[in-house]
């Protein structure tokens, strides 16, 4: 693997080390921690780090928080440890670490990482969207593993999830919109106010991804949000997905 590439990230407020080619940060992280209020506390866990676009971002926005995240491709953890040490990041790296480890590994693996068992107010994930056997894996190994789950799915990241966060901690996942299903099963008997917000690629097209929170232990029904719509006819980002994508707002959602 090359020695990646210098990108800005979140309007700037983050400098990334991202692969030439493969799995790069966009959209997705951009979305997956405006999860996260800017007065956001504790400690979190960001599952399937990458580069550490969405760990950093968090810090970057919420300065009450701790961040770890976890990432099993040494190459990509290193490229998010070259991040720490980059002078644009200094303001919150600090409270920003990264380790090497599979986040469905056993309680003993996870405390062996330093990760113990409902330690956790905050878990984020942005899994692999398509299962093994059912996609054509990309050529780029780095990326292949970012896109195809292994076997176990995210029931197995939903309960590693599930054992690491405090009762009433807080996940968020962004998953693509056809896995609800799995993902809602994953869910259930684990976590409670389940909230669904749909993303639409374009108004009037069904959603292709969803933003999903919930509450570690939580009774609380689950609630179907109003979707958000990220382009417009010619392609840029609507309003609304661009405050996003620039950190200029975070997703209303706790």
């Amino acid at each position: 693997m090359d020695s990646g590439t210098s990108d800005g990230f979140l309007g700037g407020r983050v400098h990334l080390y991202q692969p030439r080619s493969g799995h790069r940060a966009g959209l997705d992280a951009a979305f997956l921690q405006a999860c996260l209020p800017d007065e956001a506390s504790g400690h979190l866990i960001d599952f399937g780090a990458g580069c550490g676009a969405v760990a950093l971002a968090a810090a970057a926005r919420a300065p009450a928080l701790t961040v770890t995240g976890v990432e099993r491709e040494p190459a990509m953890v290193a490229l998010a440890n070259r991040a720490l040490a980059d002078p644009g990041n200094a303001e919150f790296a600090g409270r920003v670490r990264f380790v090497e480890g599979d986040v469905t590994a056993g309680r003993p693996a996870r405390e062996a990482l330093g990760l113990a068992e409902q330690s956790a107010d905050w878990l984020v994930m942005n899994p692999p969207f398509a299962a093994a056997g059912h996609v054509r894996a990309a050529p780029d190994r780095l990326k292949a593993a970012a896109h195809v789950m292994d076997a176990g799915g995210l029931d197995a990241w939903v309960r590693s999830a599930a054992g690491l966060l405090k009762a009433r901690g807080r996940i968020a996942v962004i998953h693509r919109a056809d896995a609800l299903a799995e993902l809602i099963t994953a869910l259930a008997g684990r976590f409670g106010a389940v909230q669904i917000l749909p993303l639409h690629p374009r108004a009037g097209e069904a959603a292709s991804r969803l933003v999903v929170t919930a509450i570690r232990g939580s009774k609380a029904p689950l609630c179907l949000l109003p979707g958000m719509v990220l382009h417009e006819t010619d392609g840029t980002s609507t309003p609304a997905a661009a405050d996003i994508l620039h950190g200029r707002k975070t997703l209303p959602l706790w």
